[in-house]
């Protein structure tokens, strides 16, 4: 019975070596899981002879660790696989001694070495999380490129809107993550396709004939929110298609170019690695991408241009603009002029606080709390914002902000749990506070937002919401607006 006490620690402990010594794909956790159930017991056995091998049995079930550990390699945290090998290694090396030199195991058992490694693995990926972010520089050169292309965008009067909307329709009975085009003619969203599997992909809806075309169908994967060029012939979303066995949670980031409403090539992958590549922005001076970067367990909001070579279209090598920490952290809008870049932060499961960062002086303005992807649009000029936001979380969404750095490597199958928190919206000009609240009426009641986009002159916007049920719905809100 001791002997196979220790061949079942030594399950973990074999697979956690495999993850450092060989990665995730192909076989190699599964021979690493037979080999630790042969070899530890074989260790026991050859170090206890002499009447120590119970003793050794006992203090082995310190193998344990590894299981949660093995979970965080496979996952992706920090500090690693091996680090993480060496660690277990060592308790576990340590437990033996002190058996054989005892002659008597110790009082913590194989549960309690669970729960040990259940807690610090956790805390030690999220320290090292937190102490690893990156913290983001901005040069005069940045400065000098955001008030370059604020200095050619036109801008606009701004409406005075009052309190109430003037008219609530409701475009289409499903769809999320909405975005405008430049002329406010037609609308981006993900929805599920008309197919047998069901997989979100991205439509295109022209306002004035309610026509919709599915861009993505006949892809692989969930394609999800889709990011407009101010003209609409080119789109940047993010996918799950790359995702296998040995990284389930990754995301990558496809450009398609669009001709009449629809993609002769198909998309481009404009990311690759293991990690969550998703919720791209298209930078407003058209030279490269913003978008939701993870590694290592850590998170950020990243940047970088596009380049092109020998007939492809390459993103170069990602800077961070906003660090993560220990929490997760992803783009929500940036608007027209490159003055206002929304990001949010937090749990990504849930509810997350928002904040507009400057790129031009590094100034960060906070937004509030109930924020979601997408939930943060700005006028055609920049000068006009409205922002959309829930009161409550479900499920996961209610555990605490610093773990985002573990939520955040889950897969993308897990969206934020559906909630019949009502939507609160805000709006008004994008450099004055506070805004101010929108009363939608019963059309709040209905269920949380699940993203906003704003009309060119801030006179309207599409609302998508998402109720208790998950049924989702695009709302068209005509604000009581009049412009000078």
């Amino acid at each position: 019975m001791r002997r196979l006490w220790s061949a079942a620690a030594g399950v973990p402990l074999g697979v956690l070596a495999a993850l450092a010594l060989a990665g995730v794909g192909g076989s190699a956790p599964a021979i690493g899981a037979v080999a630790g159930a042969l070899l530890l017991p074989a260790l026991v056995w050859i170090i206890g002879r002499g009447g120590r091998e119970a003793a050794l049995a006992a203090t082995a079930q310190a193998g344990w660790l590894a299981l949660p550990a093995a979970i965080a390699a496979w996952l992706g945290l920090a500090p690693g696989a091996v680090v993480l090998l060496v660690l277990v290694g060592v308790v576990v090396l340590a437990s033996l001694l002190l058996g054989w030199r005892e002659g008597r195991g110790p009082a913590a058992s194989a549960a309690a070495f669970l729960v040990a490694g259940c807690v610090g693995v956790p805390a030690l990926a999220g320290f090292l999380a937190a102490r690893g972010a990156v913290q983001p520089s901005f040069s005069e050169g940045t400065a000098a490129v955001i008030y370059g292309v604020d200095a050619r965008v036109a801008t606009r009067a701004l409406p005075a809107c009052g309190e109430g909307p003037a008219r609530v329709e409701t475009l289409l009975e499903r769809g999320a993550h909405p975005s405008l085009s430049q002329e406010g003619a037609q609308l981006w969203f993900d929805a599920p396709a008309d197919d047998r599997d069901g997989a979100r992909q991205i439509h295109r809806l022209d306002l004035a004939s309610r026509a919709v075309f599915c861009i993505s169908c006949g892809e692989a994967g969930n394609n999800r929110r889709p990011a407009p060029s101010p003209t609409g012939s080119v789109v940047v979303f993010d996918t799950d298609r790359h995702a296998d066995r040995s990284a389930p949670a990754n995301t990558e980031i496809h450009h398609l170019r669009v001709v009449s409403g629809i993609a002769p090539r198909g998309s481009r992958r404009l990311t690759a690695s293991p990690g969550r590549d998703d919720h791209p922005i298209l930078d407003p001076g058209g030279r490269g991408v913003v978008w939701s970067h993870g590694s290592d367990g850590r998170f950020a909001v990243v940047s970088a241009g596009f380049r092109t070579g020998h007939g492809a279209l390459l993103l170069a090598d990602p800077s961070p603009i906003l660090p993560g920490g220990a929490a997760w952290a992803a783009p929500v809008a940036w608007s027209p002029d490159a003055r206002g870049l929304a990001w949010v932060r937090g749990n990504p499961l849930g509810p997350m606080s928002g904040s507009r960062l400057d790129p031009a002086t590094a100034r960060i303005d906070e937004l509030g709390d109930g924020l979601g992807a997408g939930a943060v649009a700005y006028s055609a000029d920049g000068g006009r914002v409205v922002v959309a936001s829930a009161g409550g979380a479900a499920g996961a969404g209610r555990l605490p902000a610093f773990l985002g750095f573990a939520l955040g490597v889950l897969p993308a199958a897990f969206e934020p749990a559906s909630t019949a928190a009502p939507t609160r919206l805000r709006t008004g000009p994008a450099r004055l506070a506070p805004l101010h609240d929108v009363d939608l009426g019963e059309a709040a009641a209905w269920g949380a937002p699940s993203g906003v986009a704003l009309s060119p002159d801030g006179t309207w916007l599409v609302l998508a919401q998402r109720d208790a049920s998950g049924r989702e719905r695009l709302l068209r809100v005509t604000l009581d607006c009049a412009i000078p």
